[in-house]
């Protein structure tokens, strides 16, 4: 989409590009229903805001920003710094959809110290609220979250125990006797004492090795003066432990600053930001987000991607890019005013900070290429599809319908459907048939005629491809209820089991797709599914009848005793053979004598 043309602007935006200060300021924004479409923030409003409607090369995402902006505001600010805290507020609370918004690739665990409790407790969750705790992660691989939250168990003598602690308590578990735990919950310990132990778990969760280091000696050598040498020998095998976890721990290490680095990969238009957060030389995790509608990760990109990240967590010492963020000085600035001093932004030239970022940017591109890469290959099957069957459209989602019965009974429909060849479940409809007859056309025909009614009467999206299971009888079925809702646009396609040829209407000769070829497997995949929707369904139903109809007909047997019955023996016919005495273990002797009535009469 080209640059909205001067004719195409309103006469409020017009009257307001035409107007605009040369101070620093924030800029929004909307489209013609008065909704916010971006946020930005400039140095010199009148140039940044211009800079969009100029006839110069555009992005595609800018592109399709520009085609929607319908009016404008903004907000004089006294200094660009203020400007970008604005700007920052104003993201948050309202999410502009072409603002970068970052999403995590995968939630991460988190370790969680419930730190405002009383007698707090550690323990991993993927959720971070605001309620007064502190998280320290996300952890890669998860199963760190877990051994870390249990050695802070181990090493300090947390309760993980869910008790509301009074010190009223009898008696202690058994934890407290293998000196895992101190027992608050029988007064044991003090509110006081247990906060020392919880202050000494945040050091060891925050990675300060020295600090807690250095609390535990000296914690050791009191307990040793005051004759506590079970404490002191406690004290002394925590060091021992620690040394030991810290070791296994140590990563490749810059130094022992705090330092977060940032590499990049781009794919087919999408971004993936890969930070490794570095604490006193540690790699103590990672991070992935994902920006859509991205043709490559520049210094204006790197800058929004910072504001997000840090408007949100603690900010370190260092930070280590691959491209300077724009603005730099301003971000840095900002940036000091959340941590207290200035951090500094780094882009590293040669030795050991390289080759961390290279590993963000290696980690980066495999993150997209296992996410997207799937995506990509669906792509190319879609297409080959298109081509094996002539289609006008690339189907990118596809409908099929099977239908299930037993001699007539039960008749269902199931219709399931794909989405560039991901199942997408949300959307699958199942259908109890009206004709009890064993007439496979005239119930396929039911069942094209009210899904396609429905979508059409509701103005929902119709699918690019329409596969029925069967072969050519099904079809003109279907094709039938097609032409009755004037539908005859669908395109149409059937998949026979037994040689697997695709029949499609108006053709005299079937397709043969290769056996071999990743189309015949799709078309499988999606029969196959379809088999299995309808087939769940029938058999459902079909257990329904069998309670209501034969096990509920015996008289003081209702559906409650019946269904215990078939869970414990698996069908009607194992509970007809079934023993007096298995009988009353299962329902007790009342009912298993009317069981028994039953089966004799």
């Amino acid at each position: 989409m080209a640059p909205r043309s001067n004719a195409d602007r309103s006469p409020a935006l017009k009257r307001k590009l035409s107007d605009l200060p040369t101070r620093p300021g924030v800029y929004l924004y909307r489209d013609k229903e008065e909704n916010l479409l971006y946020v930005g923030k400039a140095k010199v409003l009148r140039n940044r805001v211009k800079s969009y409607f100029q006839n110069k090369p555009l992005d595609a995402k800018t592109r399709r920003l520009v085609g929607r902006i319908w009016d404008l505001e903004f907000i004089v600010c006294e200094t660009e710094l203020e400007a970008l805290v604005l700007e920052n507020n104003l993201i948050k609370e309202h999410f502009p959809p072409f603002n970068i918004l970052l999403r995590d690739d995968k939630s991460y665990p988190y370790v969680k110290l419930t730190w405002k409790d009383p007698f707090p407790q550690v323990f991993v969750t993927r959720r971070v609220v605001k309620d007064g705790s502190l998280y320290f992660g996300p952890f890669f691989p998860a199963s760190t979250a877990y051994r870390t939250a249990e050695l802070a168990y181990r090493f300090f003598q947390l309760r993980d125990c869910d008790l509301v602690i009074d010190g009223q308590r009898g008696r202690a578990c058994m934890k407290y006797q293998l000196h895992r735990c101190t027992a608050p919950c029988i007064g044991a310990v003090q509110a006081e004492a247990y906060r020392e132990q919880v202050k000494e778990a945040r050091l060891f969760l925050e990675g300060k090795r020295e600090e807690l280091k250095a609390r535990l000696e000296l914690a050791m050598w009191k307990a040793a003066e005051h004759h506590a040498f079970e404490q002191a020998a406690q004290h002394r095998d925590a060091l021992q432990q620690l040394d030991a976890w810290f070791t296994r721990q140590k990563a490749a290490s810059v130094d022992q600053d705090d330092t977060d680095l940032y590499g990049s990969a781009v794919l087919d238009g999408r971004a993936c930001i890969h930070r490794l957060v570095m604490r006193e030389g540690r790699m103590v995790g990672r991070k992935e987000y994902l920006i859509e509608d991205v043709e490559a990760v520049n210094g204006a990109v790197v800058a929004q991607v910072l504001q997000r990240v840090y408007a949100e967590e603690p900010v370190p010492l260092r930070i280590l890019v691959e491209t300077e963020p724009e603005g730099a000085e301003v971000l840095r600035e900002w940036l000091g005013g959340l941590r207290g001093t200035k951090p500094t932004i780094h882009v590293p030239q040669r030795g050991e900070k390289v080759e961390l970022l290279a590993m963000a940017q290696e980690n980066a591109r495999l993150a997209l290429e296992r996410k997207f890469e799937p995506a990509r290959l669906n792509q190319a099957v879609l297409e080959g599809l298109q081509a094996f069957l002539g289609l006008a459209h690339l189907p990118r989602r596809i409908e099929c319908f099977d239908i299930s019965h037993g001699q007539g009974r039960e008749v269902v429909a199931s219709c399931v459907v794909f989405t560039d060849g991901i199942p997408d479940r949300a959307k699958y409809r199942r259908f109890k048939l009206t004709n009890e007859q064993n007439d496979d056309f005239a119930n396929m025909q039911e069942t094209v005629t009210r899904r396609y009614r429905r979508l059409r009467d509701e103005k929902q999206d119709m699918p690019e491809l329409v596969l029925i299971d069967g072969g050519l009888g099904q079809l003109h079925a279907a094709q039938e209820a097609l032409r009755e809702l004037e539908l005859d646009q669908l395109e149409l396609a059937s998949l026979a089991k037994k040689e697997e040829l695709v029949f499609r209407p108006g053709s005299s000769e079937p397709t043969r797709i290769p056996k071999t070829s990743p189309v015949l497997h799709l078309l499988q995949r999606i029969r196959d599914e379809a088999h299995r929707f309808a087939v769940t369904y029938h058999r459902a139903l079909r257990a329904k009848r069998t309670l209501q109809t034969e096990l509920t007909k015996i008289p003081g047997i209702g559906e409650a005793t019946a269904k215990k019955l078939l869970q414990t023996f698996g069908s009607v016919a194992k509970i007809r053979e079934a023993e007096a005495v298995a009988l009353a273990e299962a329902i007790g002797r009342a009912a298993a004598a009317k069981v028994v009535a039953w089966q004799e009469a």
